[in-house]
């Protein structure tokens, strides 16, 4: 059976080791913390499957501790230690991002039921992201050519990337930014402000990159003349400015022969050059 580490965080001394006791009896690998701080530095140095930690300690107390290693792994199923009128700091704690709580006295079976269940959480947790490596998501948006919806569809597909896991604020800012040049640029340049025209917006998430394609109804431009003006020895600025902004904050823009359709591509998982095609 594989080794399960879990970690425990109590400044009363007494309690962990009657903690550790019980999960040694229950064939677990009990590994101890006296703080917050104490438990960050295990999660650092340690493989851990599970935390039980205290609510209230020196130093870093059960909440501060949450929030951080929220930040730093967010697959540790959490519990907390808690007495019978600890109302309001369970639910704070739950808030925070805990999923379970122990309550003092606490039996062993207690604290089986409670670890099993995290397991059990964490292995949804790592199943589900194993599975999204394998996963396309593709969303499609067909918008008619009007200047007040752009916006709503700007946002519609950045919540998109939040819901896919993008979560770095400085990511989604700049897709915002790319999405709102290449929208603006489909309706003004590309549709010439035609209302009879569309815009198709079409998003791909896939474990390795995000490509989000705007396609208009308009003539199309030579963008093969784009390549010389965003090269890195160009003389001057480009005449298309928003381009230039989208190939700067992207990985790689993509046009097609006619010159109708733009791919901006961000890569999420590792460091590509920044192409144009």
């Amino acid at each position: 059976m594989k080794e399960v580490n879990v970690l425990v965080i109590d400044d009363d001394e007494a309690m962990l080791a009657m903690l550790a006791s019980m999960l040694k009896g229950l064939r677990l690998n009990p590994i101890t913390a006296i703080d917050g701080a104490d438990g960050l530095e295990k999660v650092k140095t340690r493989k851990v499957d599970l935390i039980i930690t205290d609510l209230m300690m020196p130093n870093m107390d059960g909440f501060e501790f949450i929030k951080k290693i929220r930040q730093i792994n967010a697959n540790i199923p959490v519990a907390v230690i808690s007495g019978h009128g600890d109302v309001n700091n369970v639910v704070s704690a739950l808030s925070h991002g805990a999923y379970n709580f122990i309550t003092k006295p606490f039996t062993v079976k207690e604290i089986e039921n409670v670890i099993m269940r995290g397991l059990r959480l964490r292995e949804f947790s790592l199943g589900t992201h194993r599975l999204q490596e394998g996963i396309k998501n593709i969303t499609e948006i067909e918008i008619p050519n009007y200047s007040h919806l752009l916006a709503s569809a700007a946002l519609y597909i950045v919540r998109e990337c939040q819901w896919r896991g993008i979560e770095d604020e400085m990511l989604l800012s700049n897709i915002s930014i790319c999405l709102d040049e290449l929208l603006n640029n489909a309706h003004a340049h590309g549709n010439l402000l035609d209302e009879t025209k569309k815009i198709f917006l079409r998003a791909v998430f896939d474990a390795e990159k995000l490509a989000i394609t705007v396609e208009d109804e308009g003539e199309g431009f030579d963008c093969a003349a784009l390549a010389g003006e965003f090269s890195e020895n160009a003389a001057t600025l480009p005449s298309k400015r928003g381009l230039f902004i989208v190939n700067y904050l992207m990985d790689e823009l993509i046009f097609n022969e006619k010159g109708t359709s733009i791919t901006m591509v961000k890569y999420l998982s590792t460091e590509r050059k920044r192409v144009l095609h």
